[in-house]
């Protein structure tokens, strides 16, 4: 086989298999963010509605912003992280020994599971933020 021949087929190779790089990493991250709004849909759903009971407190983490809700004596049992949309990017369950975080900080929108961000700042104000 020449080499200008051989050189055209392993750069053909090359691109396939660049190309099937690139569809694998597309299929896990879908995968991976719909495995991780599933877990953000169990912990929005515990905590249910954002102001009965009323948070037990917040955190602040540019661009998001976090309400805690006290469950069973934890004062920050369940969380819930949401950025100026109102797309709810992280949610961390703490009612068992080890904390469940299920996150999507890396790709925001991506995240599906959504709450009034209108409800979220009238209750930082409630906090005197």
């Amino acid at each position: 086989m020449k080499v200008g021949v051989r050189a055209a087929v392993v750069g053909a190779i090359a691109i396939v298999a660049l190309a099937l790089l690139v569809l694998v990493g597309r299929w896990e991250e879908r995968r991976h963010a719909d495995k991780e709004n599933a877990k953000i849909l169990r912990i929005r759903e515990a905590v249910g509605s954002l102001d009965r009971p009323r948070p037990t407190g917040f955190r602040i983490l540019n661009p998001f912003t976090c309400l805690t809700y006290g469950r069973d004596g934890n004062k920050y049992a369940l969380e819930l992280c949401v950025d100026r949309t109102g797309r709810v990017v992280e949610a961390i369950d703490r009612r068992g020994g080890t904390p469940r975080i299920a996150t999507l900080r890396e790709d925001p929108g991506a995240a599906t599971v959504r709450v009034d961000r209108g409800e979220v700042d009238r209750l930082l104000r409630s906090f005197g933020v």
